[in-house]
């Protein structure tokens, strides 16, 4: 497993747009760092959207890992490397499983170095425990997704920019909020920008955490059956 690992590591480090990629949380930390505060005095009206810009750049950040585990696989798939895994002693699935936690993990990271040093909202331990848990639960699809239903990297590179897409879908739902606006809880992200929305109150904040991660679990159990029916 930890040979595994490596390898994901040094496929990463040899693709310099790869390299990149896992640097883009960095890259957004500083921007809210050194960029936001000028944009408030020049426009003092975007404090109300503090959450939600911060979200946007949580979930950004936390995405990253997963967009580029997801093209080490598609490398691997490239190169006919799959059929090698999958003989060998530990399961294809595990080592999948193994790569989809990976992602979770420096996703948590991620949104938590935004959440505690970007500057822009004092968040208490837990809720910055808790809203990095749920922005870093999407990180596991943007690699799985990509993984296993492009063919290449280029069909990879166009469904991953698909799903930053429909990432960003519900942020009018917060902007111009009404009835409608329940109807975009379908998307997974709905649910971060919500917890995000909701940290003055607790009771909501909790719920919509627990609801996110349930949602997002329910869609990755799903996904995990397509891909590994049982015989």
């Amino acid at each position: 497993m930890i040979e595994i690992v490596r390898t994901d590591l040094k496929n990463i480090i040899r693709d310099p747009s790869l390299v990149l990629i896992c640097f883009v949380p960095f890259i957004m930390l500083a921007l809210l760092y050194f960029g936001y505060p000028p944009l408030l005095s020049a426009w003092p009206e975007a404090a109300q959207y503090s959450g939600l810009g911060l979200a946007m750049f949580c979930i950004t950040g936390s995405v990253m890992p997963g967009i580029a585990i997801a093209f080490a696989m598609l490398d691997e798939k490239d190169q006919h490397l799959q059929q090698v895994l999958q003989i060998l002693p530990v399961s294809f699935r595990h080592i999948t499983l193994l790569r989809l936690t990976i992602t979770f993990l420096f996703g948590f990271v991620s949104a938590l170095l935004m959440l505690t040093f970007s500057g822009i909202i004092s968040y208490t331990i837990t809720q910055t425990l808790l809203l990095a848990m749920l922005t870093a639960a999407i990180a596991p699809l943007m690699a799985i997704i990509p993984a296993f239903y492009a063919s290449n990297k280029i069909e990879g590179a166009t469904l991953s920019k698909l799903l930053n897409f429909l990432i960003m879908i519900p942020i009018p739902a917060f902007l111009f909020p009404g009835t409608w606006s329940w109807f975009m809880m379908i998307f997974p992200s709905w649910w971060i920008y919500f917890a995000f929305e909701s940290v003055e109150n607790p009771v909501r904040l909790v719920g919509a955490v627990a609801g996110g991660l349930i949602y997002l679990s329910v869609i990755m159990i799903v996904i995990n059956k397509i891909i590994w029916p049982r015989k």
